[in-house]
């Protein structure tokens, strides 16, 4: 990389959380929520993890358990605001979000995008900063793009990956430009963290009095690896652009599709819908053969004289069944408006999964019973979500609800409602749904509930 830009998302965990809580509110009926609440697990008890702003200012401290920090917001806030959104820390969800905005980085901003996980990008600008005007126009792309998906985000630019990473974390201002041949000068004053040493080895240099990259140069370089080992010098050596440092860019593989060109622009309905129903059964051919299933697909029409139409396809259980994702299709594709015809139609699969195995026995020989109840679960079970998937298109994807269960000693709070039909990850929280509210106090022995008319 000849000039790289750093990315550090500041609180990755909880600006996702806090865009979660956002998407919820917006649905009908959702509660309100007064802060975000991020708990991991340890002996047996939730411990605050990871706290927003509002929660910080309550008094809300990292280590407490989530009780306790219930505790600290006022009952006045939550009879205003709501009760806070708690989630479970899950590093597998905040790694699929990181390399998602890395997918997007390469779509928008450049081609060569690396990971620097848990909560970092490195992408090569070398060149692309022609496309945005200068650096400073690209930086503020960035952010706006960022923005819009409620992160907040430090960027730095420099020559080095080492010193970009160091400015982006350690930096005075959100978004540092370093000039080539600035990167000794710009970095002294840092700490010595901003090398990508470890934490042991920081303090060790903090307990001789070595607290600034500054003060680490002034020291001979054979003195300090024979006592803290070489990856001190290394890391220097790569941030002030002596040493040379790889990186594995991400690839960003095409979404599966399947698309059919027109010589001119073709009026005819029938003719568009036997084009979509091949491109379907192309495309659904295609999954098969590599064991995945749709989960969520888009059949779009580009007429000639109108802007591009889109028909977004959604299914509870991932399906590579042709027939039913041309019956989930065709009624939609009836009621589009051709214009004065239609150039190509094109079908994608935005997001797959992985369809269920069944599992065989050594020499082809099973339980007669087993083989039976497996082939039922897998007929009920691919049926349910062809009948999920008909009820959705009809009556719209939040009407059609299931309950879940939910860790919690409070009555009210047992379980919550899911959507059937949903695109985001498994890990996301369970929404509430519109719903009476349970009773707050349940009678022993139950008294008989009378009205007057």
């Amino acid at each position: 990389m000849k000039r790289v830009l750093a990315l550090h998302i500041e609180s990755m965990s909880i600006d996702l959380a806090q865009r979660r809580r956002s998407r919820a509110g917006r649905r009908p009926g959702a509660a309100p929520t007064s802060c975000v609440l991020l708990t991991r697990t340890a002996a047996g008890r939730s411990l605050i993890a990871a706290r927003c702003n509002e929660a910080a200012r309550r008094g809300v401290r990292l280590g407490l358990t989530l009780a306790e920090a219930e505790a600290l917001i006022d009952p006045r806030v939550r009879a205003k605001s709501g009760a806070p959104w708690v989630e479970e820390v899950s590093e597998e969800r905040d790694a699929r979000a990181l390399h998602a905005l890395g997918l997007w980085c390469i779509r928008h901003v450049s081609p060569i995008v690396a990971l620097d996980p848990p909560d970092g990008l490195l992408l090569d600008i070398a060149g692309t900063e022609r496309l945005f005007g200068s650096e400073e126009e690209l930086c503020r792309t960035l952010l706006m793009g960022m923005h819009r998906f409620g992160l907040g985000v430090r960027l730095a630019i420099a020559d080095t990956i080492g010193a970009a990473w160091g400015l982006s974390r350690f930096g005075r201002r959100p978004r540092n430009i370093v000039e080539t041949g600035l990167e000794e000068d710009t970095l002294a004053p840092l700490p010595v963290e901003a090398l990508r040493i470890p934490l042991a080895t920081a303090e060790g240099l903090a307990e001789l009095g070595v607290n600034s990259i500054h003060q680490l140069t002034q020291l001979d370089r054979n003195r300090v690896a024979a006592r803290f080992g070489g990856d001190v010098a290394l890391r220097l050596d790569q941030a002030l652009g002596r040493a040379f440092e790889p990186v594995t860019p991400l690839i960003y593989e095409t979404p599966p599709q399947a698309e059919r060109s027109f010589e001119g622009p073709v009026k005819s309905l029938e003719a568009i819908t036997q084009t979509a129903e091949a491109l379907v059964n192309q495309l659904a051919a295609e999954l098969t053969r590599a064991r995945r299933g749709l989960t969520e697909a888009v059949l779009v029409i580009v007429p000639s004289d109108l802007p591009p139409r889109q028909i977004p396809l959604a299914l509870a259980r991932p399906s590579a069944d042709a027939h039913h994702l041309w019956n989930m299709l065709r009624p939609k594709l009836e009621t589009v408006h051709l214009g004065f015809g239609i150039e190509r139609v094109r079908f994608t699969a935005v997001r797959t999964a992985r369809l269920p195995t069944r599992q065989s026995s050594a020499f082809g020989v099973a339980d007669h019973d087993d083989q039976k109840d497996s082939l039922k679960n897998r007929f009920l079970d691919r049926h349910m979500g062809e009948l999920i998937d008909v009820l959705s298109a009809r009556l719209g994807s939040d009407k059609i609800v299931t309950p879940v269960a939910e860790a919690t000693h409070l009555p009210e709070s047992s379980y919550t409602w899911r959507t059937q039909v949903d695109s985001r990850p498994a890990q996301s929280p369970v929404h509430p749904h519109v719903l009476p509210p349970r009773p707050s106090r349940l009678f022993q022995p139950p008294e008989p509930a009378t009205f007057d008319a």
